[in-house]
């Protein structure tokens, strides 16, 4: 069981540290999406809050690959995630 969840930490934290940073380098390239969505991502993006996002999703993405404070790490990213799934 320690495997297990070892292996689902570093694959969290590797998730969270490869695409925050894609917000920041933009290496990914996709077109905002069409609608309220995409209204929305642009607030998100005029306001600079994107860039927030963006650096906690770094933040607890280094946290949980070197196994520091990974009790905070889960709590900061638990409204990224939440979020992220209310969108859809």
């Amino acid at each position: 069981m320690k495997i297990t969840s070892t292996i689902a930490r570093l694959l969290l934290g590797a998730i969270f540290l490869f695409f925050g940073s894609n917000l920041f380098l933009n290496f990914l390239h996709q077109p905002l999406p069409g609608g309220v969505a995409g209204q929305f991502f642009g607030a998100l993006y005029v306001t600079h809050y994107l860039y927030v996002i963006a650096f906690v999703q770094v933040f607890t993405g280094i946290l949980l690959l070197i196994n520091h404070l990974v009790p905070l790490a889960l709590i900061l990213l638990a409204p990224i995630i939440a979020s992220s799934l209310c969108t859809f």
